[in-house]
Parts: structure tokens; C-alpha cells; sequence
């Protein structure tokens, strides 16, 4: 996952363990895995989250769609992606939402690909925390 922020320092490990325990204690979420024999090759993140519109119909959202280096126009996001649609579905959500970096065309073609499509403008603010 580290190719989303490559200039971010890297977590102990006690931290990495911490934010694991946290990230599958959480409802609605899960941790998709792509494994290549003992390797990860591949991750996606997602929620599924409560909602008071739409019917009360939650709603996923996807994020550090991750494949690595030597895995890449392989399939691996595909099928990432297929399945947590697939969740999605069967979780009765209305919609699948993720976020790109501006700048990462080759991604936003994918997304494309598989069904996705611009249809928002979207903001973030970077917050600094103590570590």
C-alpha cells in the first residue's frame, strides 16, 4: 500500500498492528486482499455505511485501491473491484463511491471501464497529528 504515499513515513510496527485490529473491528468494513502464493499483490479498503437517504439504503465506499508494481494490467483491481461491487450488492447499497488523485489518469480510465463515472467535484483537507 506504501505506492499511494511513497513519501510518507512508514508506521512501527506496533501501530500497523493497532490500525489492523481497529480496521477489522469496525463495522461495515473490510480489507479486500489479492494473494499471489505467500504475497500480497493487492488491496482494497471498504465501508459500507449506514445512510438516512435513498431509502435508508447504505452506501460503499472504496479506498487504497492498491495493486503492486508487478501485478499491474493483470486483472488484479478488476477483480478487486468486481468483488466489492459484488458486496456492495448484496449488502443492498445504492451506490459505490471512491475518490481519485487528479492526476492519476490511467485510473480514472479503469474506473471507466468497470462501470464508474465523474460525477462529482471533490475536497479534502489534510489534518496534522501528533504521531
Amino acid at each position: 500500500m506504501w505506492q499511494l504515499a511513497p513519501d510518507d513515513a512508514r508506521p512501527d510496527a506496533a501501530r500497523l498492528a493497532t490500525a489492523w485490529r481497529d480496521l477489522h473491528a469496525q463495522a461495515g468494513r473490510r480489507l479486500l486482499l489479492a494473494v499471489a502464493g505467500d504475497t500480497f499483490v493487492g488491496t482494497l479498503d471498504t465501508l459500507v455505511a449506514p445512510n438516512l437517504t435513498h431509502g435508508a439504503r447504505p452506501y460503499m465506499v472504496v479506498e487504497n485501491v492498491v495493486v503492486a508494481p508487478g501485478w499491474r494490467r493483470r486483472g488484479v483491481a478488476r477483480a478487486l473491484m468486481l468483488a466489492a461491487l459484488d458486496e456492495a450488492t448484496a449488502a443492498g447499497c445504492y451506490k459505490v463511491q471512491l475518490v481519485s488523485n487528479a492526476a492519476r489518469t490511467d485510473a480514472h480510465r479503469f474506473y471507466a471501464s468497470i462501470g464508474f463515472a465523474q460525477s462529482a467535484l471533490g475536497y479534502r483537507r489534510y489534518l496534522t497529528t501528533a504521531t
